[in-house]
């Protein structure tokens, strides 16, 4: 198990994501696995700092047999990603606005997804990603 915590004034998410992937090889997880944790990390990461608020994420990342689990952990607005509604699916790419997709990456690219708001008013977020 690996914890990593994201401020929200860090320049640079990719550093995290390097000792994401890395830890991950070390534990030879499927390259396929490491590449759907590297853009679901950055895309929860970025979500709760610039849309939730949050001064920063904590995630921890476990791999198994069944995939990579992942938790995220904030102090954010309240936000639930397993029941927010999609955005229209059918809409054209040259009618959509940029943006937007996350909620369907973040459900298609994960085994299971779990919400819930602490005792403490924390998000957290755990998601395995096969």
């Amino acid at each position: 198990m690996m914890t990593l915590t994201v401020a929200s004034d860090h320049p640079d998410i990719a550093a995290a994501q390097a000792r994401l992937i890395a830890f991950l090889e070390q534990h030879d997880t499927d390259p396929r696995t490491i590449l759907r944790s590297e853009l679901l990390f950055e895309e929860v990461v970025l979500n709760a700092i610039l849309h939730g608020g949050a001064p920063e994420v904590t995630v921890t990342a476990t791999p198994g047999q069944d995939g990579v689990g992942l938790v995220f952990v904030d102090a954010g607005r309240a936000f639930d990603p397993a029941t927010a509604p999609l955005r229209d699916a059918g809409a054209s790419v040259a009618a959509s606005r940029i943006g937007g997709r996350g909620l369907l990456l973040l459900r298609k690219m994960t085994r299971s997804l779990a919400y819930e708001r602490t005792r403490d008013g924390r998000n957290r977020l755990s998601l395995v990603v096969a």
